[in-house]
């Protein structure tokens, strides 16, 4: 490496180190508040636990402080890739120092846990939940979910003026979905905005899983995970161990909800519902949703369900969870038809909205890839014709087409590239593999074969479980701000 080469990465080193030590400070503070919860639950083990990797994790935030304590203001795109990269790295690497602490986990196991619930996959490696962890773990273990959902680098451009006009940098790096327009005039606002629709939506579900009858702590944690779009839960057996019709309902909507475009619903509180109504991402969201929800009714009433009324309520409970990538289940749906099956792996790839804390491909991706597809078709028989692609009536730059071109194909390809090492770290079936590797880049946790809806990561080896933890932050991230650290020109000025 030449030494102007050096000069800039050591600068980029410094200029992350800031932000790095925020975020771990953050993070502590949030450790530290989820020690709180041993005593109330009488568990005071997982609360010594939780302080001692608050501790640690602030011990880290404050060197990280002072390495960038002379480093420059000005955060580019480049430095924000950067930043975004070593921030979700750092929260799998601290995040998961209360799973080594509290419950003993591997440093393999724990950064998976940590990475799967930072990037709201819900994938697990805990085979046995409701007696090994803590309430101040699980209560950690949720609220990872909560913090990554809308987005952690987001949190801290909310909370931290200092990082000035960088902050535009860091929202945009790590807002998902193809477009990220600002709600307010300053970035910091719009931050501050979402974050607030975010924790009101959230405050008001756990008012009604309380009133549905749950207990406060089973109410806050699942709330954080249902908005989130993560599927941890304190149980087994997930949603399924309540048996309440009440809390399914609930919970539907509310992942429903999570799977929308924050920004749209303040644009809504401001303006009403008729933004929802005219927005075409929101529309056909809402469509899939509805339809792939009555088509599963229809198949699996009478050959896995009794009642129609059974069928819809499993059905439309299944289709939100895995359509807003959460993860949760009532059913196991190894057991449903393969039409059934088949319509829930769609899913998997289309995902919820732009500005959701869904994973998946995104709906506006989706519609934006199939119009440009039927463009092309149209201009096989009329080579002269001249039709931009439209999302309602906004004609979609080509940029945005060539950038949604580009990201299914980066997705189907990390799926079979996560599939193919899976494979070859464990001998799996080509289905656990593959299903695997999917569920972990869209960020949904359950799959199919080994990794089903009633099983867990535990049997794979450290090497696959790596694997699927950075299949997790690619899916998480979008891919690009990860890959261009792999590109040899980006460590160049």
């Amino acid at each position: 490496m030449s030494s102007a080469s050096a000069h800039a990465g050591s600068g980029l080193l410094r200029t992350t180190a800031r932000p790095t030590g925020m975020l771990l400070l953050v993070l502590s503070v949030c450790m530290a508040a989820c020690a709180v919860m041993g005593p109330l639950r009488g568990s005071l083990g997982g609360s010594v636990a939780m302080v001692v990797a608050a501790s640690i994790c602030a011990g880290f935030g404050g060197v990280a402080l002072l390495v960038g304590r002379r480093a420059q203001r000005e955060i580019g795109r480049r430095e924000a890739l950067f930043i975004v990269a070593v921030a979700w790295l750092s929260c799998g690497v601290f995040g998961g120092l209360p799973f080594v602490i509290g419950a003993h986990l591997s440093p393999a196991d724990a950064f998976f846990e940590a990475v799967s619930g930072f990037t709201t996959t819900g994938a697990t490696i805990l085979p046995e939940i409701e007696h090994r962890l803590s309430p101040s773990l699980h209560l950690w273990r949720m609220l990872t979910h909560w913090l990554g959902g809308l987005g952690i680098v987001v949190l801290f451009v909310a909370l931290f003026p200092a990082l000035g006009v960088g902050g535009k940098h860091l929202f945009r790096t790590e807002s998902p979905g193809p477009q990220s327009e600002g709600l307010a005039p300053r970035i910091r606002e719009t931050a501050s905005v979402l974050w607030k629709v975010y924790a009101a939506i959230t405050a008001l579900e756990v008012a009604l899983l309380m009133l549905a009858g749950m207990d406060w702590f089973e109410a806050l944690v699942h709330a954080f995970a249902t908005m989130g779009t993560g599927g941890f839960s304190t149980r087994n057996a997930s949603i399924a161990a309540f048996d309440s019709l009440p809390v399914e309902i609930i919970i539907t909507i509310f992942m429903v909800v999570a799977g929308g475009n924050f920004g749209l619903f303040y644009e809504a509180l401001r303006s009403g519902p008729r933004a929802l109504l005219e927005n075409t991402e929101f529309r056909v969201y809402i469509g899939i949703f509805a339809a792939v929800s009555l088509l599963i009714t229809i198949d699996i009433h009478g050959s896995v369900h009794e009642t129609i009324g059974q069928s819809l309520r499993y059905a439309s409970f299944q289709v939100a969870s895995i359509m807003t990538t959460t993860g949760f289940g009532t059913d196991d749906f190894e057991a449903w038809p393969t039409f059934s099956q088949t319509l829930l792996v769609v899913l998997y790839f289309i995902g919820g909205c732009a500005g959701s804390t869904a994973g998946g491909i995104k709906v506006v991706r989706v519609v934006i890839i199939f119009k440009a597809i039927m463009g092309e078709i149209r201009r096989g028989f009329r080579p002269t014709l001249v039709a931009p692609v439209r999302v309602g009536h906004l004609a979609v730059p080509g940029n945005v087409v060539t950038e949604s071109l580009a990201f299914g194909m980066v997705y189907l390809l990390t799926v079979g590239m996560g599939g193919v090492l899976v494979a070859l770290f464990d001998s799996v079936d080509l289905t656990t593999a593959l299903m695997a590797s999917l569920a972990c880049v869209a960020n949904v946790g359950p799959g199919l074969g080994m990794v089903g809806p009633t099983d867990n990561y535990a049997f794979f080896s450290a090497a696959s479980k790596t694997v699927l933890s950075l299949c997790m932050l690619l899916g998480r991230l979008e891919f690009f701000a990860l890959l261009a650290l792999f590109v040899p020109t980006f460590w160049r000025r």
